[in-house]
């Protein structure tokens, strides 16, 4: 199995931003764009595409893996994303990049190598990811999606939750098809800080240049909680639930921040500690279930746990 499937599906060794993102980035696939001079492909989403840049040697040359669908062939919106498995002319990384390959992912670019770096900054748990999809294989050929939640341990990635979804078969309309996500009881208490949504046309043994994958509309569901009997211990919140003023204080003396979540996983407030005791102003926040993490200046995990507001 190559090298540049194997770092997708284990969300590349490199540590991501820890700010929260409560949304799909360009879930619609409504907006296109180019980083590096490449072939248009979804914003926020990365493909074979960035080896079409003029700025890589022979980039020219490479076929569009993925391109607009517009009417008749896309779901909703403007547009849906049409992924081929196609065979490049010119390879800048053999050692790490497969000749063919028909594959969508979140992410980002660069022009060195390995040149595509998947996932998004997310600390959200869904339970279920849904998308509409049609595919058109090659004859022998199969396709799959993937959703990979995980977080960075200082070395390596720990896989929180995953789920797969396998198109062994034409889908010559579009259906709506939902993969729900398998979550690692050893992380039972753990947020993670990354996701990564993969879409391919082909397998990753053998993929067949020619097989088609639209898909569209694509969206989580469900929010699956944490253990925090374990993860809680060592720091007092007050008053829960709140009104006014949450305060934190915490035995540990290298807590740095607290940094407060609603339960989509989007970041609603960070605030530093002064000494061992940090307050956030609760009377900004709606009536909810909120989750917490409080860190230390290096970034590490130090106490997570929940709390409640109601005005």
């Amino acid at each position: 199995m190559n090298k540049l499937l194997l770092s997708a599906i284990a969300i590349a060794a490199f540590a991501l931003t820890s700010n929260a993102q409560a949304f799909i980035p360009n879930s619609g696939f409504e907006s296109w764009g180019s980083t590096a001079g490449e072939d248009q492909q979804p914003q926020g989403w990365i493909s074979y595409n960035v080896l079409t840049s003029p700025l890589l040697p022979g980039g020219s040359s490479n076929p569009t893996s993925v391109s607009q669908a517009g009417t008749p062939d896309n779901y909703q919106g403007n547009y849906s994303a049409r992924i081929e498995t196609v065979t490049l002319v010119s390879n800048p990384d053999t050692n790490n990049i497969p000749w063919s390959a028909g594959a969508l992912f979140t992410g980002s670019v660069a022009l060195t190598s390995p040149y595509m770096f998947p996932g998004y900054a997310s600390q959200q748990r869904p339970q279920s990811m849904s998308y509409a999809t049609k595919y058109a294989p090659m004859s022998g050929d199969s396709g799959f999606v993937m959703v990979a939640i995980t977080r960075w341990n200082g070395s390596g990635r720990d896989t929180v939750a995953i789920g797969y979804d396998f198109l062994n078969a034409a889908i010559n309309s579009y259906t709506v098809r939902t993969i729900t996500l398998t979550y690692n009881t050893s992380f039972a208490s753990t947020f993670p800080d990354s996701i990564n949504i993969m879409f391919s046309a082909s397998t990753v043994a053998n993929p067949i240049a020619g097989s088609v994958l639209w898909v569209d509309a694509v969206s989580f569901s469900g929010y699956v909680g944490i253990d925090e009997h374990s993860a809680s211990s060592g720091v007092a919140v007050y008053p829960n639930p709140s009104s006014t003023i949450t305060q934190f204080e915490v035995i540990a003396d290298n807590a740095a921040q607290v940094a407060v979540y609603d339960m989509t996983g989007r970041e609603v407030v960070r605030e530093n500690f002064n000494g061992k005791v940090a307050r956030v102003n609760s009377s900004r926040l709606a009536n909810g279930s909120y989750t917490y993490t409080i860190v230390s200046d290096e970034g590490e995990v130090l106490n997570r746990g929940q709390f409640a507001v109601s005005h």
